[in-house]
């Protein structure tokens, strides 16, 4: 495939940059975690952080007093929030669960057991909402606040992350955008954070119709809802590895369609989790999670969608996750791009290499139709260009056809150039195949970590190509679900060593090797 320079290309936006997950607001009080997003920061780099639970009981930020009146703290609130900011990460908040002095109910959801119940008094919780919020811009400043979104509840279309209805909803949605916006028209506020990218047409309409506050849309996707809407064999109407893609489309071109055309739209959860069937839907234990399968996914999507949307928020960073109880073993098909340990897994190392696509877009020329599941997209920099290549292998397809390609590129000026290569593949980039290998230990000796994180860096090489007719050309070999990077720069001045001359260095040798007096 022969790239060449695009005077009108733009860089990639890349909206899965956007946003970053945790599963709740108390875990962020744990330093394990914080070390977690701190290390995802320094090598991806995300704008926002969003989780469940800043309402939660195990929060503390609403009692009521035996008179019945109602007061609010908001010590560990502002420890969450003053930890984000100093690594660089916005809330995008959600504003979750029911505390149980508001709740009309008992019905709880998860391990940490979070309500999932109507308020008993709407009129209670928009004063929470409003309280929350005026507090955080007496403490952060009213700017710096309205940088933020402010996302109602989480899933209110399933049953067990709200035991109301979908009308009990929007008024809960209402009460909540209201008090959010009396402390200042500026904040952003939106929903209905849904399941399976549901309710958004009936969301929209009832706001127009009823002139409440939205700022924008925000849903959900994971890639194995395919099967959970379509659990018979043979009655999904997507080919393989598309529906995720197609909802994602569908929703943006129906937000285009209603009344509020321009909203912006925030997939707030989303990642590789993965069936082939009704019956393979795992939510606990899925494999997808964790392997090299992930990688590919990731990156195939990520590039298709780039302008899809404004945000991509992968669920979730880490398994330092509760929902189920804390993980067990050093890999456990958690959701995080970490272990429990910090080991980077394949979806991390994917994440990573797009994040290095920097520059803008390149325009291929000339070259092969790629297959499908396969990927090829370069960026161009001043000083260097930068090829991700990615060969997607859905669980559906039995056999998936090397990507073997010859990658032509404009050349940085005459001369040599040195082409670096990092590969994900198992072994290299994917340790949860070497923790298998071992015997899936439920412990990890210290030499077993060790080569757990070798294993969980990809596979690096360099090659010095000369640059001929004013392109530089190497070919590439990528596996089923393998993902490369290549970033191809101009051969740099040789070293020179210290700043001593040949004299100096010389008498430096008679000095330092005299005898002993």
């Amino acid at each position: 495939m022969r790239f060449e320079i695009d005077a009108a290309a733009l860089p990639l936006r890349m909206p899965w940059k956007k946003g970053i997950t945790v599963g709740r607001a108390y875990e962020l009080l744990r330093e394990d975690l914080l070390g977690h997003l701190r290390k995802a920061q320094a090598e991806i780099g995300f704008k926002y952080c969003r989780f469940h639970g800043l309402f939660h009981d195990d929060m503390a930020v609403v009692h009521r007093k035996p008179d019945g009146t109602i007061v609010y703290q908001w010590h560990h609130v502002d420890k969450v929030f003053d930890a984000l900011l100093a690594m660089g990460l916005k809330p995008f908040v959600e504003l979750n669960p029911m505390p149980s002095a508001l709740a009309s109910g008992t019905q709880k959801m998860f391990f940490y057991q979070m309500n999932v119940t109507p308020p008993k008094d709407y009129k209670e919780w928009e004063e929470l909402n409003y309280e929350f919020a005026a507090h955080c811009a007496a403490r952060y400043g009213i700017d710096e606040v309205r940088s933020w979104y402010f996302e109602v509840w989480n899933e209110p279309n399933l049953g067990g992350f709200w035991s109301g209805t979908q009308a009990e909803y929007f008024e809960l949605y209402r009460a909540a955008a209201h008090g959010i916006r009396r402390v200042d028209p500026g904040l952003r506020v939106g929903g209905p954070a849904s399941s399976k990218a549901s309710w958004i047409s009936d969301f929209i309409d009832y706001c127009s119709k009823n002139e409440v506050p939205i700022d924008f849309v925000s849903t959900h996707l994971y890639p194995q809802d395919e099967y959970v809407e379509f659990p018979e064999p043979g009655t999904s109407p997507h080919a393989p590895g598309t529906f995720f893609r197609h909802t994602v489309r569908r929703t943006q071109v129906e937000i285009e369609a209603s009344v509020y055309p321009e909203l912006e739209v925030h997939w707030t959860e989303w990642n590789a989790m993965s069936a082939d069937s009704g019956a393979s839907v795992h939510w606990l234990d899925n494999p997808t999670n964790d392997n090299l399968y992930a990688a590919s996914f990731i990156a195939e999507n990520c590039l298709a969608l780039d302008d899809a949307a404004d945000s991509f928020f992968f669920w979730v960073v880490s398994d330092v996750f509760e929902e189920a109880g804390f993980p067990l073993s050093p890999f456990s098909c958690t959701y995080g791009l970490l272990t429990v340990h910090g080991i980077p897994k394949a979806s991390y190392n994917a994440f990573r290499l797009l994040s290095r696509l920097r520059g803008s877009r390149m325009e291929p020329v000339e070259g092969t139709k790629l297959g499908t599941g396969h990927t090829l997209v370069a960026t161009r920099e001043a000083s260097a260009t930068h090829v991700l290549l990615c060969n997607h292998k859905p669980l559906e397809v039995a056999q998936q056809p090397e990507l073997k390609e010859t990658v032509s590129v404009p050349a940085h000026g005459p001369g040599e150039h040195v082409v670096v290569l990092e590969r994900i593949r198992v072994g290299s980039g994917s340790a949860w195949e070497t923790w298998v290998r071992m015997g899936r230990p439920q412990e990890i000796s210290i030499a077993q970590e060790r080569l757990l994180r070798q294993h969980a860096e990809p596979e690096m090489s360099c090659l010095k190509l000369p640059a001929r007719e004013g392109s530089v050309s190497f070919d590439v070999v990528v596996g089923p679900n393998e993902v490369v990077y290549a970033e191809v720069r101009a051969l740099g001045a040789s070293s020179v060593g210290k700043g001593s001359g040949a004299a100096e260095s010389a008498l430096w040798d008679k000095l330092m090797g005299e005898k002993s007096r």
